[in-house]
């Protein structure tokens, strides 16, 4: 029979109960009233005897813990989420804090993962495990995706557990004892100043202007779509735009062949919003997107596209369009321009994170982007 005492010094009520094998087991209960110390020593010994008898099972055994914790008198409850329902509560989170394309990544590897999970997403979280982690990682890798694919969704996941482990939802974060392949760079490729002329000369309209934006200004294609008349200062020759990925305001001097294209565009066409109306509702990705127009675009221009072998499976290429952003980094350094000012006008937080591309006054930004050869496009 479960019985309490006190020992010396202490403030809670201890439970003593035997296990169906006869082994006295010694509890706190964390309750400083008898009764309810005694009722709580009652359910340490009903989950004792049924999980000897090998009857206790995962959702009766939170019904006796909650029970437990209701008869203690606590304010805390057993939270006991669903694996889908924690996951989509984690996502609605990031909405209002991450950027529109990191919300995205992180909703596509949360997607992947309820898929390989199949029936059990409506599981408890705390019924996850590595191999639940594992097993979603085999199948991100069976899609011939690259390594570094595969390691950023599986993040994602370890991300989301660390903050349920904080929460006290969890004891222990299951990703963190799965082992993540090692990433196997691909080194991207440039533009030459001839290149880039060939591309301009190639391209019509709006994608001219996208180019020309790109390599003069070092922006993602997704901020290039989006920048607006607003945000160029013909006047004062310069441009300032939020980056989506970072949510970084940069400010970039034009360049004075960049300068001259705006110029003749803002004295012909009609007022718009955008500086290329017809690209800033477009996306990058997809088998229409604007990243498979480009390279279309780079077949008519006779370029080859470079493509290599990462991890002997897919195939990439070296030379897509965010190597314009690599071009613009790299024409500044093959002028002598320091790394510091380089950073400043590409946006990069960290040496190391610039270093994979290959506070100063405004002038000595302008005079650093005007050492970017001109491509004579006109």
């Amino acid at each position: 029979m479960a019985s309490v005492h006190k020992r010396p010094a202490s403030k809670y009520w201890h439970a003593a109960f035997r296990t169906s094998d006869g082994r006295l087991v010694l509890r706190s209960t964390k309750c400083q009233d008898r009764s309810k110390a005694l009722a709580a020593a009652f359910e340490y010994e009903r989950a004792a005897k049924l999980a000897g008898a090998g009857n206790l099972v995962e959702a009766q055994a939170r019904k006796i813990v909650a029970d437990i914790m209701e008869r203690a008198g606590g304010e805390e409850t057993l939270r006991a989420p669903t694996i889908k329902y924690y996951f989509d509560q984690w996502l609605a989170t990031k909405k209002v804090r991450k950027a529109v394309s990191t919300n995205a990544r992180y909703d596509g590897a949360v997607q992947n993962f309820y898929a390989s999970l199949g029936e059990r997403v409506n599981k408890p979280l705390t019924s996850l495990t590595s191999h639940d982690v594992e097993r979603f990682m085999t199948a991100r890798t069976d899609e011939n995706l690259s390594s570094s694919t595969v390691v950023l969704s599986v993040k994602v996941i370890r991300t989301a557990l660390n903050h349920a482990r904080r929460q006290g939802m969890i004891p222990t974060n299951p990703a963190e004892a799965v082992e993540l392949p090692k990433v196997k760079s691909v080194e991207r490729g440039t533009f030459t100043p001839e290149e880039v002329k060939i591309l301009v000369d190639t391209a019509k309209d709006d994608w001219k202007t996208l180019i020309l934006l790109a390599y003069y200004t070092g922006a993602r294609l997704s901020d290039c779509c989006r920048m607006a008349w607003a945000d160029a200062s013909l006047s004062g020759g310069t441009l300032t735009y939020t980056q989506a990925k970072t949510g970084e305001k940069i400010t970039v001097p034009l360049h004075s062949e960049l300068l001259a294209h705006l110029e003749a565009l803002a004295g012909t066409d009609k007022p718009e919003v955008f500086i290329m109306p017809r690209m800033a509702g477009l996306k990058p990705g997809g088998r229409n997107g604007l990243s498979q127009t480009f390279k279309r675009l780079m077949r008519k221009a006779g370029l080859d596209l470079q493509a290599v072998k990462s991890a002997g499976v897919r195939q990439l290429s070296r030379r897509t369009f965010h190597a314009l952003r690599h071009s613009f980094t790299s024409a500044l350094a093959n002028q002598g321009v320091s790394a510091e000012v380089r950073m400043k006008l590409t946006g990069h937080k960290t040496e190391s994170i610039h270093r994979g591309y290959t506070h100063h006054e405004l002038e000595k930004l302008r005079a650093a982007v005007e050492k970017l050869p001109s491509l004579n496009s006109k």
